[in-house]
C-alpha cells in the first residue's frame, strides 16, 4: 500500500542545505562528460544516443518540503556516477538534468513537462511530496518513472503502469497491515497517530488505527496537520487530557521534532514517540533537537537500520565517494531514498535491453520479482502484479538513546505485519 508521508529518514525546516546543490541541479551532471563512443549501439528513443541515456531528476528543491529533499539530486547523481564508473549500461553512460517541483503539484507538473518537452529525457527519477501533480501527464506520455509512493495512490492506479515505486507492488486502496507487534514491544497502550494532509499518510493512518484495534490497544483521536506544521501545542494538551502514552507523527522531521517538544513542554517526558520521518544526522544540529528526539523511535525499510551490514557499508562508501554533500553518519530521507530511486532506475535501464525504449523499460521492469535494492531492502521486491498488495510489510527501527542511534530491538530484527483479514 502507499507509504506514509516521509516514512523514513526525513528532515524539513531544520537546515539550509548547501547552495551548491541548488546550483548544480540546473545543469547536466558531471557523469555526462567523457562518454565512450565505442559501444556500437544506436539511438532508440528520446533521450537515448549511441553513447548516453539522459535521465531527469525531479525533487522538492524549494518550498515546504525542500529540506527533506533538496539533497536528493546529490544521492541520485552519486548512483549514476558509480554506474558510469563501472562502464555504464550496455556501453552507454547516464547523463542527467534536474528540475525543481517547488513542493507543489503544479510545480511537479511543470517540472515534468520541462524535463520531457524541453530537456528531452528518456525517463524520470523522482522524490517529491507533490509528485501526484505530474503523474497524469507522465502516464499519458508513457514516460518511465522510478520514485517512492510517499505522496498518494497514483503509483498503483491504472493506467499508471509506467510508475515504479521502490517499495514494489501495492494497490491504490490497499488493506490494513499489522504492526508486527511493535507498539506492544515499546509498551504503548493508547496511541495517537498524527497525519500530514496528503492521501498516503491519511490512508496509512487508517491502517495504523485498524492495527491498533486488532492488537487490543486503544487509539486517541485522529489529528491531521498541514505538511511542515510545527504548531503542536493544542495537540499536546489534548493528548495529555486523553491519557495517551504514545504518539507517531507521519510528518517531515520538523513536525516530529515540534510534536515531541510540545509533549515534553506539557510535562509528558515518558511517552513513547515515533518519528515516521526516520533517522537523520540533522538531529545533531542543536541540543534542543537532540533533547526532543531522546528515546524516540525511528522506522525504516532497510535491512540494516544502523547501516552496518555489507550492503549498507557499500552504499555509504559510494555516497561518500560521489556525493560531496554527504558528510557521514546515517543518511537522511532525501539521500537514502534518492539512492534507492536511482538504483531502481539503473535496474529498469538494464532490463530495457541494448536498444532501450519506453516500452522495453516498462515491460522489462514489470517482469522483475526479486529486486533487493542491492541488498538494502528488507526482502525481495516484486513489480510483476501491478496493483497487487504484498502479503506483509516490514519495518526496522532504531532508537535515539543518549545521542546515538541504536537498533530496536538490539538484534535489529524487523517487525513484519501481515494483511489484516477483512480490511
Amino acid at each position: 500500500m502507499p507509504q506514509p508521508f516521509v516514512r523514513v529518514r526525513g528532515a524539513i525546516g531544520l537546515s539550509v542545505l548547501m547552495a551548491s546543490i541548488l546550483v548544480s541541479t540546473a545543469q547536466v551532471g558531471a557523469g555526462a562528460a567523457n562518454l565512450s563512443s565505442n559501444s556500437g549501439t544506436t539511438a532508440s528513443a528520446p533521450g537515448v544516443t549511441a553513447t548516453t541515456i539522459k535521465i531527469g531528476i525531479m525533487s522538492d528543491l524549494s518550498g515546504t518540503a525542500s529540506s527533506s529533499f533538496a539533497d536528493t539530486p546529490g544521492a541520485m547523481e552519486a548512483r549514476f556516477q558509480a554506474i558510469n564508473a563501472a562502464g555504464g549500461i550496455d556501453g552507454r553512460k547516464i547523463s542527467w538534468v534536474v528540475d525543481d517541483t517547488t513542493s507543489t503539484p503544479t510545480g511537479a507538473e511543470t517540472a515534468a513537462k520541462d524535463l520531457v518537452q524541453n530537456k528531452g529525457v528518456f525517463a524520470i527519477a523522482e522524490l517529491s511530496s507533490a509528485f501526484y501533480g505530474a503523474a497524469p501527464y507522465l502516464a499519458q506520455e508513457g514516460i518511465p518513472v522510478t520514485g517512492v509512493s510517499l505522496d498518494g495512490p497514483e503509483w498503483y492506479q491504472q493506467p499508471n503502469t509506467n510508475l515504479f515505486s521502490t517499495t514494489g507492488n501495492a494497490s491504490a486502496n490497499g488493506p490494513a497491515y499489522g504492526d508486527g507487534g511493535f507498539y506492544k514491544a515499546i509498551g504503548a497502550t493508547k496511541i495517537s497517530y498524527v497525519e500530514s494532509n496528503v492521501s498516503a499518510a491519511i490512508q496509512q493512518g487508517n491502517s495504523v488505527y485498524e492495527s491498533i484495534k486488532r492488537d487490543g490497544l486503544q487509539a486517541c483521536d485522529k489529528t491531521i496537520v498541514p505538511i511542515g506544521s510545527v504548531d503542536f501545542t493544542a495537540f499536546a494538551l489534548s493528548f495529555k487530557a486523553d491519557g495517551c502514552n504514545a504518539a507517531e507523527c507521519a510528518c517531515v522531521l520538523s513536525g516530529s521534532l515540534a510534536m515531541a517538544t510540545a509533549l515534553h513542554q506539557a510535562g509528558l517526558n515518558k511517552v513513547r514517540i515515533i518519528f515516521a520521518a526516520g533517522p537523520t544526522q540533522q538531529i545533531f544540529q542543536n541540543a534542543q533537537d537532540e533533547a526532543a528526539a531522546e528515546n524516540a523511535y525511528f522506522p525504516g525499510i532497510v535491512s540494516s537500520p544502523t547501516y552496518t551490514n555489507a550492503a549498507s557499508l557499500a552504499f555509504l562508501a559510494q555516497l561518500r565517494k560521489y556525493d560531496s554533500s554527504y558528510k557521514g553518519g546515517l543518511p537522511d530521507l532525501g539521500s537514502a531514498d534518492g539512492w534507492s530511486v536511482a538504483n531502481l532506475m539503473v535496474e529498469g535501464l538494464q532490463q530495457a535491453g541494448k536498444e532501450p525504449t519506453h516500452t522495453s523499460f516498462i515491460t522489462g521492469l514489470r517482469k522483475v520479482t526479486n529486486w533487493t535494492d542491492s541488498g538494502l531492502a528488507t526482502g525481495p521486491i516484486s513489480f510483476v502484479h501491478f496493483g497487487q498488495d504484498p502479503p506483509t510489510q516490514c519495518f526496522s527501527y532504531v532508537q535515539f538513546v543518549k545521542g546515538k542511534y541504536v537498533p530496536f530491538p538490539a538484534s535489529g530484527k524487523a517487525f513484519c505485519g501481515g494483511i489484516l483479514p477483512g480490511t
